[in-house]
């Protein structure tokens, strides 16, 4: 019985502090619990954000690939070397003839100065054609990759 009493003691004793760690396990709940809705709220709404960022993204590289497509498959910039290739042909056997008749070839096409200007020009620009054209690609690769935080 002696036993039983000293036992019944300690768990006496005890009770104040199993009442202060249960306080201390409320205390902890209510003070977390704003983080925890908070949380629960940004994570709920997570999926939502992240598809109206993926329907962006989506529009934005459609409009730009339609955009940029279009001016590299359909437009007259991409044919420029071969054009150039060409005049250059014609322009050179015109200044021959030309020559050997003793005129200037810019009497005979209205346009030679501006002609031979984009000749001289032409390989240049065609070069940051190529590399600007280049230079958007990466970028939109490098810009559209996200960092994978799961």
């Amino acid at each position: 019985m002696n036993t039983n009493k000293t036992v019944l003691s300690i768990i006496d004793k005890l009770k104040p502090a199993k009442k202060a760690v249960e306080l201390s396990i409320v205390n902890d709940i209510d003070s977390s619990f704003d983080y925890l809705e908070q949380s629960y709220s940004e994570a709920s709404f997570a999926p939502d954000l992240f598809e109206e960022w993926i329907n962006r993204l989506n529009a934005f590289n459609n409009e730009m690939s339609i955009e940029v497509d279009n001016f590299m498959l359909n437009g007259s910039a991409r044919g420029l070397e071969e054009a150039v290739e060409q005049m250059r042909v014609w322009i050179d056997e015109l200044e021959l003839k030309a020559d050997d008749l003793g005129i200037s070839p810019d009497s005979l096409v209205s346009n030679y100065a501006e002609i031979k200007n984009i000749l001289e020009s032409a390989d240049s620009v065609n070069e940051s054609l190529r590399s600007s054209y280049q230079e958007l690609r990466r970028e939109a690769n490098e810009r559209f990759g996200l960092a994978d935080f799961s």
